[in-house]
């Protein structure tokens, strides 16, 4: 508990405004249907969104993740580049589970026929394993992971609200539905909270010295 409690001290504005992201997206898809959710962001588009988003939703990409990971452990933090490398992973093995799992189906297969439905011509259009996003899981997990790690607190609300768009941007694109990017978000935070728990009681507990009673032989 003490080490869950220091972890919120160290990263108060981040997790609030997590929160505060959970709630607010979570207002939304409760109180419309999927469809309904999907078609109020998808069909609100532009030219220059539709470039906008395309580059934006490689935050989430895991090759753009590993990339950050090594480069920040060559020449930044050895710390921060395995802890982006072990919480993307982490948390992408569990999501792919799911997605094998519940073998949702996503919008481009659900809405190809529906005039309304918006889709980039130079983007490949998924239609299976919709649950829950990938690229949400991953741009959550990195920004929590630079939010927790990062000397500098301000690049952790910076990635925020990169994953945030990245979030959007699955949705705008057409790849995913809002529950697949809201559990994304949360899967991506759960497993970095966890990973960051677990290393302050593995670091705590390294080099504590086993003390024998006087009286005890060996």
């Amino acid at each position: 508990m003490n080490r869950i409690q220091k972890l919120f001290s160290e990263n108060r504005s981040f997790i609030v405004c997590f929160l505060a992201w959970y709630f607010i997206l979570s207002g939304y898809i409760f109180s419309l249907s999927d469809i309904q959710a999907f078609q109020l962001t998808n069909s609100n588009h532009s030219l220059f969104f539709d470039y906008f988003f395309t580059v934006i939703t490689q935050f989430g990409d895991g090759l753009f993740v590993m990339t950050v990971a090594l480069v920040c452990f060559l020449v930044w933090s050895r710390r921060l580049g395995v802890a982006i490398a072990v919480t993307y992973i982490g948390s992408g093995l569990i999501c792919s589970l799911l997605k094998k799992t519940f073998q949702a189906y996503r919008p481009g297969y659900l809405l190809q026929d529906d005039p309304t439905f918006h889709a980039l011509s130079w983007m490949p259009m998924a239609h299976h394993n919709a649950f829950p996003s990938g690229h949400t899981t991953s741009a959550f997990a990195l920004a929590a992971t630079l939010a927790f790690f990062a000397k500098n607190k301000k690049i952790g609300l910076l990635a925020f609200v990169l994953a945030c768009l990245t979030g959007y941007s699955r949705v705008y694109l057409g790849q995913h539905f809002w529950d697949d990017v809201w559990f994304g978000s949360m899967l991506g935070m759960g497993f970095t909270c966890l990973y960051a728990v677990l290393l302050a009681y593995y670091t705590d507990n390294k080099f504590t010295v086993i003390q024998f009673p006087n009286n005890f032989r060996i």
